[in-house]
């Protein structure tokens, strides 16, 4: 015969098994911790972007590239910029005004340094011609922006049945000079008469100019 088990009691009381606390794991208690720094980190910089306004310039309308500033065409916005961002501060106004814009300014948008200039570049007898030079083509001493030089170009010449060459000389002004890129090409900006700017643009095309550095002195 079988006998059924119960369960039993002793003197009334049931016996309870209390659950081990749980442990969290290590990872977990890291990345809690890191978040909650993160977090810190985030609301501290938005504060301190929020508490340290600075008084800067933004366009009121637009002004279209070579067009003269004006007091009206200016406005005070008092926010936080950032190091990084380069502004013009309100102090700067009077530097500003009669300036011209180097490129189209947009209203509301936040007004750099790098967007006016005293004088427009190219003037309007002048062309800036671009020029995809080899290191060849250029003094071992480099060039820089402001230099005055001479692009010289060799071109073949038939004349009469005898072929020969000539040269041609452009002056000019370096405006700008580019990083060499994966082929190892340099472009350079060079400002040149306005009548000169289409012969030199062909002859640059055919790659038969050089860079002659005229004197920095005066």
């Amino acid at each position: 015969m079988l006998h059924r088990l119960t369960p039993t009691r002793e003197q009334g009381h049931v016996s309870h098994v209390r659950p081990l606390p749980g442990r969290r794991r290590p990872a977990m208690l890291v990345a809690s911790v890191a978040l909650t720094a993160l977090g810190a980190l985030i609301a501290w910089e938005v504060y301190g972007v929020a508490g340290h306004q600075t008084p800067v310039l933004v366009m009121a309308r637009d002004v279209p590239i070579g067009q003269q500033l004006q007091a009206q065409d200016l406005r005070t916005v008092a926010m936080g910029v950032d190091p990084a961002v380069h502004s013009l501060k309100a102090v700067d106004k009077s530097t500003v005004i009669g300036k011209r814009a180097a490129v189209d300014l947009k209203a509301g948008g936040l007004l750099a340094p790098s967007q006016v200039a005293e004088i427009l570049i190219p003037a309007p007898n002048q062309a800036v011609v671009p020029l995809a030079l080899k290191a060849s083509q250029l003094p071992a001493r480099g060039i820089q922006p402001g230099d005055r030089v001479v692009a010289t170009a060799v071109l073949s010449s038939t004349q009469e049945g005898q072929s020969g060459r000539i040269s041609m000389d452009h002056l000019a002004r370096v405006d700008r000079v580019g990083q060499p890129d994966a082929d190892g090409l340099i472009v350079v900006d060079l400002v040149v008469p306005a009548a000169d700017g289409t012969a030199l643009a062909r002859q640059a095309a055919m790659g038969k100019v050089a860079i002659v550095l005229q004197s920095r002195a005066g």
